[in-house]
């Protein structure tokens, strides 16, 4: 009796270990057989490239589309910068308007001479037939022309002057007006082609950079 113990005692442990293997092996081919069709319905998530806005939702649930399909709109608000301006010195710019009013007086001046001149020369002649009455007709008419010009140009000096005396005033800096920002349209697409499986960005919604906007089933179109 004994020996019919020992000799069954090999067999059973034999037999244990054959189930062992025979379990193992079946529960490797199972979990490759779970690992493969994960993978084949695997979800992938579409992230938000940038901090923003959601401007618009381009899918809906159930929809497929393909790789690099885009999925949402995102507004990036970037703050413009303003080109630096080179303002000029008011008090060089004043006198510069004042050299300028001042060659024009003394040239309507020198154009009021010549006129006058030229009157007072031809009336003579009028007066003894030595010249006819049209030609000093003429030279009157530049006379009263000449002296128009010379009033403006006095006006024009005077205007100068005046704005010589502002910029000489203490000048209150002015606040430079903010410049606009500017906006940039950052689109989320689609990683992988796939079905759309649930959309949790919405239009108006402040998104972070990195945040699901969306998921897909990968592989299902």
């Amino acid at each position: 009796m004994t020996d019919v113990l020992k000799t069954n005692k090999p067999r059973r442990a034999l037999r244990a270990l054959a189930f062992v293997a025979l379990v193992v092996a079946s529960s490797g081919c199972q979990s490759k057989a779970v690992s493969d069709d994960a993978k084949s319905r695997g979800i992938v998530v579409v992230n938000a490239a940038a901090a923003g806005e959601v401007r618009r939702v381009l899918v809906r649930e159930g929809v497929s589309v393909g790789e690099g399909d885009p999925i949402i709109e995102i507004v990036v608000q970037s703050e413009a910068r303003a080109a630096p301006t080179r303002t000029e010195d008011p008090l060089a710019r004043a006198g510069r308007s004042i050299g300028a009013a001042q060659g024009e007086v003394e040239a309507a001046r020198a154009e009021v001479v010549r006129t006058e001149v030229e009157v007072g020369r031809l009336t003579p002649l009028v007066a003894s037939g030595d010249a006819p009455q049209g030609q000093l007709d003429g030279a009157r008419a530049d006379y009263e022309r000449a002296q128009q010009r010379f009033q403006r140009a006095q006006s024009a000096a005077q205007g100068a002057q005046s704005g010589l005396v502002a910029a000489r005033q203490p000048q209150t800096p002015n606040s430079a007006a903010a410049p606009a920002p500017s906006e940039q349209v950052v689109t989320a697409r689609a990683t992988s082609a796939g079905t759309v499986s649930a959309v949790t960005a919405r239009v108006g919604q402040s998104v972070t950079a990195g945040q699901p906007l969306a998921t897909l089933r990968a592989g299902q179109r």
